[in-house]
């Protein structure tokens, strides 16, 4: 069951993010994904079959990458950081109008739990997938905008990060290293909407929480 409820935050996560990086792309110059029919909401366009298996079943998927050609940017440096950081900021946008809408669902009174097992993993998910794009290894995100820095000295780095950054990933994920960050940075973040929603319903601090453990509990 938590296979299905966890459909809608896939789709919704994976579409938003990969639309951001195509529209943040046009935006700037670079018209490459919209003329392949990549600048839409639509998940078909998207998804990649086994990365979306692997995120099902494995909380560790990948999207299809929005093409992107940097030599279209009116301003390449700053460019290619905003269209870097286009789907982490959107996938944390989406986060927090989820966890608004949960927020102000619960407190009119709706508790059912298929609502909240829904809602709960389009918090989460988002959540995760932007802070596990912002590690600066590549093919990550993190990467594209770290690398909007660094100077010609740091080539031979860059370059061994692009030939294992694959396997250093592996290593992270399989070592349980990205998924204590993820799911403390997770845990975290929503305590903090948790905080900042109950300043306008104080009897309601920390529903959120409960909401997520909830969630992940029954």
């Amino acid at each position: 069951m938590m296979l299905l409820y966890s459909i809608p935050a896939v789709l919704l996560a994976l579409s938003i993010h990969e639309y951001s990086h195509a529209f943040a792309a046009y935006k700037c110059g670079d018209p490459t994904a919209r003329n392949l029919g990549r600048m839409t909401l639509d998940p078909v366009k998207h998804l990649d079959p086994i990365g979306l298996i692997c995120l099902l079943l494995f909380r560790f998927g990948w999207a299809k990458p929005v093409p992107v050609n940097s030599r279209n940017f009116k301003h390449p440096k700053k460019d290619n950081i905003i269209v870097s950081l286009s789907g982490i900021i959107a996938n944390f946008i989406l986060s927090f109008i989820a966890a608004a809408v949960l927020f102000i669902a619960i407190g009119l009174g709706v508790t059912n739990g298929i609502f909240i097992h829904i809602m709960v993993p389009i918090i989460t998910l988002n959540i995760t997938l932007g802070i596990f794009n912002l590690i600066p290894i590549p093919p990550l995100d993190g990467f594209q905008f770290l690398s909007s820095f660094l100077t010609r000295k740091a080539s031979a780095v860059i370059n061994v990060l692009y030939r294992y950054g694959f396997i250093i990933l592996l290593i992270l994920i399989i070592s349980g290293f990205t998924g204590w960050l993820l799911g403390n940075f997770t845990y975290w973040l929503i305590g903090t909407y948790d905080s900042f929603f109950s300043v306008f319903a104080p009897g309601m601090k920390g529903i959120l929480q409960q909401a997520y453990v909830f969630s992940y509990t029954y």
